[in-house]
């Protein structure tokens, strides 16, 4: 027997009495078709070609950022920082390393906050994206309230490394996680035998509306 594909907005009616019997919980239904607004995703070919591209783009940038790090901060570090950081007293090298980490846990936090509509993690997102830019930015108000000896020249090198870092990952990550979203919402459609269509969606009662209204 034949199978059809139904469009999202179909199968969201059809399922709309069951997702609303059960209690508290994020409607999945909801949560796709917010992913794909967002993401302006047409049909279900992009998807494939959408997940593709953000997959690539997101393992180029994080690779090329560690070749990166190891280059700047450890083989080639010609230009030293030698004050520890003001907070924890740890030293550049070792807030370059824990920099991704900050900043890769706000923004998989930023994109749950947002995707599931819930202020907890965009709040703990926002604190350790603002720490991240701190770290970012230490080096420079050091110098400027003469809490280093280092050169401007210095300063403004191991800034520019730290935000080079942190600006990657942030969108390495983003990448990351849309590919990972539209992996779900391709997988959540093919378990449902649902197709996706930017068409405007007309329901048998508005069909049978217009012709009434036409005789």
């Amino acid at each position: 027997m034949d199978e059809q594909l139904t469009s999202i907005p179909e199968l969201e009616k059809s399922s709309e009495k069951s997702s609303s019997s059960e209690g508290g919980g994020i409607d999945p239904w909801q949560l796709a078709d917010a992913i794909l607004e967002r993401m302006d995703v047409t049909d279900s070919q992009t998807i494939d070609e959408m997940i593709h591209k953000r997959a690539v783009l997101s393992g180029t940038i994080i690779g090329g950022l560690l070749l990166f790090w190891w280059l700047v901060f450890v083989k080639f570090d010609s230009a030293s920082f030698n004050e520890p950081e003001l907070v924890l007293q740890l030293n550049y090298e070792v807030i370059s390393a824990l920099l991704p980490f900050l900043v890769f846990a706000g923004s998989v936090l930023n994109m749950m906050s947002r995707e599931l509509g819930r202020p907890g993690p965009g709040t703990v997102a926002g604190f350790l994206l603002l720490i991240s830019v701190y770290f970012v930015i230490e080096p420079l108000g050091m110098f400027l309230f003469n809490q280093t000896d280092a050169e401007m020249g210095t300063v403004i090198w191991l800034c520019s490394r730290l935000a080079i870092i942190g600006t990657g990952v942030y969108i390495g990550s983003k990448m990351l996680m849309e590919a990972f979203l539209l992996s779900w919402v391709k997988r959540f459609l093919e378990m449902h035998e649902a197709s996706i269509s930017k068409e405007d969606q007309v329901s048998s009662e508005e069909l049978m509306a217009e012709e009434l209204i036409s005789t």
